[in-house]
């Protein structure tokens, strides 16, 4: 199974809250993995699932403009074909002193699967599975009607040993009764109920009394039954007041037997060996064209880089860095970055020119963008003064809290200074109509600051945190 390096995003419908999140595919596989297999499996086993988790995940987003309810463009996916999945971190007081040594193996099985998934004609399975199968799997025609080809009767006997080998049930009749909708008892408490090598041969007489009856194959007449049951009358009758369900296994008996991986990958089978054995005829290939929304797919973004031109030099370090040349090379890195994550990009100016701030304010009006962000470089009279600071306008809540994620990355990735999130009311700020955020990446006044912003690496860097940001921020919007 090959390594698959390019990150996935999944555009979600969460049913638990009604609003839309943004998710990475391996996250989500990693959190219906821990909501659908015991995690003291053996991780040959947990590697099954993970990818068995991931192609459903990717079956479900090749068929989602058929989905209910919302919008495609919006969502990709709903929550509620997996309502058992929760964040990982609700799973601390669940797991307890089992928490880090169950989330470390949940990654290793989903990292060392990355990106594979199980594939019959070139498509993405109906990747079925059950807990126990009890000796042999089913063919889905038995099951669902119809048949496929992929998923067949297999024989098992791994899962022998599992806590489903054999299990029974006691349900009451009037549960029984509700649940069936049906009627299994009678007003009538002389009623006779045979009961299949239990109680038949049933006869009585004008007055309703037992003559005679057979019990286990054994006849007795009734007058017999009263001595030996102490029974009032050999006017008696008999209704079940609970029925004992017998099983073998736990599921419909389709697909993967979880109990039976278990065992094949403690006998040092690999995972697609036990995939293939489950599951007739079928590929474990890497995802190519999964026709997934990007994160940001459906955003509208204006990124100003600021000053340019004679008019506009801005701030130039002691080391002759120019603030002008340096916003540009970032915006259009982030430009880049932000489109590869789907979004619709425009900047103010591509090139060294000058385009004045009302000019500026009227292109990101005129396009009416879901943000506008616009990149500058800090200064300061004082050469040890440092870090990275982000301002917004009074009031503007959503550009406040993009304004956080982005810091959170920029500061981690940059190691800089948090210098905080400020209100301001620079032109831009209060001129565009749309939410928007001036950052000061970092003081070119600051000689190994500057030093950093004169590498491109570094400015790569820039833009691939503050799109990361943007990708964070509406993860939980």
């Amino acid at each position: 199974m090959a390594d698959n390096k390019e990150s996935i995003y999944i555009n979600m419908h969460d049913s638990r809250t009604g609003k839309a999140l943004t998710e990475s595919l391996e996250e989500m596989v990693k959190q219906l993995v821990a909501c659908s297999m015991p995690l003291n499996f053996h991780i040959e086993a947990l590697k099954c699932q993970s990818i068995i988790m991931r192609t459903k995940l990717i079956r479900q987003l090749k068929d989602h403009e058929e989905h209910r309810g919302w919008k495609a463009k919006e969502v990709d996916i709903t929550t509620e074909d997996f309502i058992k999945a929760i964040p990982l971190k609700e799973y601390r007081e669940i797991w307890q002193e089992n928490y880090e040594s169950y989330i470390k193996k949940l990654e290793k099985s989903v990292s060392e699967t990355e990106g594979n998934i199980l594939l019959f004609n070139n498509k993405p399975i109906d990747a079925r599975f059950h807990l126990a199968c009890g000796g042999s799997t089913e063919n889905s025609e038995n099951v669902d009607g119809n048949i496929i080809q992929y998923l067949r009767k297999v024989l098992c006997n791994y899962c022998q040993k599992s806590p489903y080998s054999l299990n029974y049930r006691d349900i009451p009749i009037e549960k029984i009764e509700e649940r069936l909708d049906v009627k299994l008892t009678s007003n009538n408490v002389l009623r006779d109920i045979p009961i299949y090598n239990m109680i038949d041969g049933i006869v009585r007489d004008e007055q309703d009394r037992i003559v005679k009856i057979k019990i286990g194959g054994k006849e007795f007449k009734g007058k017999e039954i009263i001595e030996l049951l102490n029974i009032d009358s050999t006017r008696f009758g008999w209704q079940p007041q609970i029925i004992r369900f017998f099983s073998i296994g736990k599921g419909d008996g389709l697909g993967l037997c979880q109990y039976g991986a278990n065992a094949m990958a403690e006998e040092g089978m690999s995972a697609e060996q036990i995939l293939k054995y489950y599951y007739t005829g079928v590929e474990i290939k890497i995802i190519k064209d999964p026709c997934i929304n990007k994160p940001l797919k459906g955003k509208l973004i204006v990124i100003d880089p600021a000053h340019g031109g004679k008019d506009g030099e801005g701030y130039i370090g002691k080391q002759g860095l120019k603030e002008k040349d340096a916003n540009l090379s970032i915006s259009l890195y982030l430009e880049e970055e932000l489109r590869d994550l789907g979004a619709e990009v425009h900047l103010t100016r591509y090139k060294d020119e000058t385009v004045h701030l009302e000019e500026r304010a009227q292109i990101a009006n005129d396009i009416m963008p879901n943000f506008f962000i616009s990149i500058h470089q800090n200064y300061f009279n004082h050469p040890a003064k440092s870090g990275t600071e982000i301002y917004y306008f009074k009031g503007d809540t959503v550009a406040k809290k993009l304004a956080k994620e982005i810091m959170k990355v920029l500061t981690k990735n940059l190691k800089t200074l948090d210098k905080g999130i400020k209100q301001a009311d620079f032109f831009l700020l209060k001129s565009v109509i749309v939410s928007s955020i001036h950052v000061e990446v970092v003081y070119i006044s600051n000689p190994v600051e500057e030093s950093m912003m004169m590498n491109m690496g570094f400015r790569k860097k820039v833009a691939k945190s503050i799109a990361e940001g943007f990708v964070n921020f509406y993860r939980y919007v």
